[in-house]
């Protein structure tokens, strides 16, 4: 058949293009709630060319073609927010385990316990673990983030970092039941063809009426799930950095103190979203 040649799945993954909007896993190593933010304007800022774009009628409003469009790539963008928001959740823990070597009374076994109390299935995954085989891996605390399950659910990611023992959470209550619903929608979209069904619309509350519904989204979604999760992860990652840093010891390393000051920095190109 003639036209454009046809190729393996595979081959159609190119090389990183030349694009500030890509954010790769070194982004969040240093700065995990940046790198998490940053994502998520430019899924913002992607979706609203669309908006300001796509056609319509001669009475200014959209097109059918556009506003299934527009439902289309909106509704997809969910999961991705949602991928990256799980790696943010991982980075994080992962660094602050990392450099758990410099903190007061830190007791590793104890820590272990109260993680493996958390999930008893806890363990390191020694097929994953060989998967970093010859790459340099300077990370301990990604290939413990990797080996354990339930990055999903909110209330479980707490547990794991109340087990460094702050007396805190990493997420408040609140905060807890607004990345459920974002996650049971993300669930939907991807295991269940885009239907919340019965089961699922029980699970969430704030779901409970859209049982067996499509879903479909006001065009401001992605807008606006950017804007909440300014605030979320801003005081989410500052208050669980203020408890990290007063249990820091007197000598630890200007460079530890700089990596760390990092690790929890939370900076965004639309400053005034994470003053709101």
């Amino acid at each position: 058949m003639a036209g454009r040649p046809s190729k393996e799945y595979h081959e159609y993954l190119t090389e990183r293009a030349n694009s500030s909007a890509l954010i790769d896993h070194a982004d969040y190593f240093e700065s995990p709630a940046t790198a998490f933010l940053k994502y998520t304007v430019e899924a913002k800022d992607a979706i609203n060319m669309c908006i300001r774009n796509f056609p319509k009628n001669s009475g200014g409003l959209y097109s059918k073609a556009s506003i299934d469009s527009l439902q289309h790539l909106i509704v997809a963008v969910l999961p991705t927010i949602m991928g990256h928001f799980e790696t943010y959740q991982r980075y994080l823990f992962a660094g602050m385990f990392d450099y758990s070597v410099h903190l007061k009374g830190f007791d590793l076994e104890s820590f272990i316990s109260r993680i493996q109390r958390i999930n008893n299935d806890a363990q390191i995954d020694t097929v994953r673990l060989a998967a970093y085989r010859g790459i340099g891996v300077s990370s301990i605390g990604i290939l413990l983030a990797d080996s354990l399950p339930s990055w999903q659910n909110p209330y479980k990611v707490n547990g794991y970092f109340e087990a460094f023992n702050f007396g805190k959470s990493l997420f408040a209550d609140t905060y807890c039941s607004q990345i459920s619903v974002l996650l049971q929608l993300r669930h939907s979209i991807v295991h269940t063809g885009g239907t919340i069904t019965r089961a699922d619309a029980q699970k969430v509350e704030a779901l409970n009426l859209f049982g067996d519904k499509p879903i479909t989204f006001d065009n401001n979604f992605i807008f606006e799930a950017s804007r909440k999760m300014h605030k979320l992860v801003k005081t989410s990652t500052e208050s669980m950095g203020t408890s990290y840093g007063a249990r820091l010891i007197e000598t630890t390393p200007v460079e530890a103190n700089i990596k760390i000051d990092k690790l929890f920095e939370v900076r965004s190109s639309i400053g005034a979203w994470l003053n709101q």
